[in-house]
């Protein structure tokens, strides 16, 4: 795409493919009814009948399309049942900080819960749990993040003693995140009980501002399955990390800097393609690879879309509508953005990720930079008493003597892991797609 070209709208791309096809249907309809005039012998008998028609075939999946309807949020939100709508907050127990009911700032109904700091510079609430199974339920709740704090992000400690364990539960906040926007919760650590009742306790340290609203309790139903991707298209995912996972049987994603094709520390076209050839998938990491969230709403927009645009001209379909956002920067305003394009974008968190997903342009994952780290969490998803079956591992560089990224032995002891304990492994696309079932 030419970077002075202006920019389709969804209205003018629909608007315009629309004419096109009509036009083409007058054209072609006006030559087919002159043959049959000029082909039809009056004076000749009826034919015999026409033999039974042959069935259709199944239709074509639909290729992807620049533009998508809808937005792939609105399915999603209501997922499981509302454990806490906050319309009364008699039954939250303050710990520390303060606890104020807010009815001009919420996510839907006429309330939310306003949460700050005390004395302490920590807030904590307990709620009690009660009616559900926890061995089989995760979380979700809408967040608007005023003030962050000092910390990366707020707790979520459930004391589950179907499970025999405090599960601490966990999602990533982005300063450049404002509004409201739904989260999962993912596992993040497992420890001993500390008392019998079931409760949640929510907690964040700082000088912190925020509203919560809408905690739904979501049922986790299906087998463990984990993911694994790539960000920024480097060029050792081809020389390092491909040929370690075909030792294996394992295929990924590699969301790529569409702008960056062939740069020297970056995979070339041929690269993607023998991969492709390979069972691995491409969806967008932007063109340009800078904080999306920090750009203005008309450079997102074209980030968003020569990207995918990008993917589509090059053959790389499978997951052209999936994106992952640079540096896990973006907005509620990116997000409505991405919806135009996309149907799945994700962005890094510190936690495992449950497969029922109530926010499908915000989805969590985990950095696998340290095998111990996977491997742990590889347990907790393989724990039959713990609510979670989809874990989301991502990797930049997989290169010798780096102090941020993991080296080739490393690499080789995680995947080497998967295999050894059977862990089903699934392409983003996959997710996705079991999300629209």
């Amino acid at each position: 795409m030419d970077g002075h070209r202006k920019l389709l709208t969804k209205r003018a791309f629909l608007a315009s493919a629309g004419v096109t096809a009509f036009a083409g249907c007058l054209g072609t309809a006006g030559t087919e009814s002159d043959e049959e005039e000029n082909t039809t012998d009056e004076n000749a008998t009826d034919p015999s009948p026409d033999p039974e028609p042959e069935p259709e075939p199944d239709p074509e999946p639909d290729e992807p399309t620049l533009f998508l309807d809808g937005d792939p949020r609105e399915e999603f939100w209501d997922r499981g049942e509302s454990w806490q709508d906050c319309e009364s907050l008699d039954d939250w127990e303050v710990l520390s900080g303060s606890l104020e009911p807010a009815t001009d700032h919420v996510y839907r109904g006429s309330q939310s819960a306003h949460l700050t700091n005390g004395d302490d510079d920590e807030v904590r609430v307990r709620i009690p749990l009660s009616g559900f199974d926890l061995t089989r339920t995760s979380f979700s709740l809408a967040m608007d993040i005023v003030d962050p704090g000092d910390l990366y992000s707020p707790s979520f400690n459930v004391n589950a003693p179907e499970c025999d364990k405090e599960i601490h539960f966990r999602t990533r906040h982005k300063i450049d995140e404002p509004g409201w926007i739904r989260y999962d919760l993912g596992i993040s650590h497992t420890y001993g009980l500390e008392a019998e009742d079931a409760y949640m306790t929510i907690s964040w340290g700082g000088d912190v501002d925020w509203y919560i609203d809408d905690i739904r309790a979501v049922p986790v139903e299906s087998d463990p399955k984990l993911f694994i991707q790539f960000d920024d298209s480097l060029r050792t995912t081809y020389e390092t990390a491909f040929p370690i996972m075909e030792q294996y049987g394992l295929t990924a994603t590699v969301f790529t800097v569409t702008g960056r094709e062939g740069y020297s520390r970056n995979l070339t076209l041929e690269q993607m393609k023998e991969m492709q050839e390979a069972g691995w998938e491409f969806g967008s990491h932007t063109h340009t690879h800078q904080r999306t969230g920090e750009l203005s709403l008309d450079e997102q927009r074209e980030e968003l879309e020569r990207s995918k645009e990008w993917l589509l001209d090059h053959g790389f379909t499978q997951a052209a509508s999936t994106l992952a956002y640079p540096f896990g920067s973006f907005t509620t305003e990116t997000m409505d953005i991405a919806a135009d394009y996309y149907d799945f974008a994700t962005h890094g968190q510190r936690g495992s990720m449950n497969r029922t997903i109530s926010s499908p342009l915000s989805v969590n994952r985990h950095p696998g930079d340290d095998p111990g780290r996977s491997m742990e969490l590889i347990d907790i998803l393989l724990d039959k008493r713990m609510p979670t079956d989809t874990l989301v591992l991502y990797y930049h560089e997989v290169i010798e003597d780096d102090e941020t990224w993991i080296d080739p032995a490393g690499f080789e002891e995680t995947m080497a892991y998967i295999d050894e304990r059977g862990v089903e492994c699934l392409l983003t696309s996959e997710l996705r797609d079991q999300q629209f079932d």
